[in-house]
C-alpha cells in the first residue's frame, strides 16, 4: 500500500472511530491527517515533545487497525 492510500486508509477510519481513541491520540490524528502538519508542529499545538507526539500517533493508528479489525471480525 503506498503513502497515500495508507494516510486515505487512516483518515477514514479515524472518522469512523475517533471516539474510541484517547483525548491525545485523537488531537494528534487529526492535526496529522486533516491539518498535514509535521510532528514538530503538532508537538508545539498541543505542549507535548516531539516523541510524544509520534507515540501518540503510533499507538493511535494501532488502535485503529485494531479496533477495524474486530469489528470486522464480527
Amino acid at each position: 500500500m503506498d503513502d497515500l492510500q495508507s494516510r486515505n486508509k487512516y483518515a477514514e477510519l479515524y472518522e469512523k472511530y475517533k471516539d474510541l481513541l484517547a483525548q491525545s491520540q485523537k488531537q494528534a490524528l487529526y492535526l496529522y491527517f486533516f491539518e498535514d502538519l509535521s510532528l514538530s508542529e503538532i508537538a508545539i499545538e498541543l505542549a507535548m515533545t516531539r516523541s510524544g507526539v509520534y507515540d501518540a500517533i503510533k499507538k493511535g493508528k494501532a488502535k485503529l487497525l485494531s479496533i477495524d479489525k474486530k469489528i470486522n471480525i464480527s
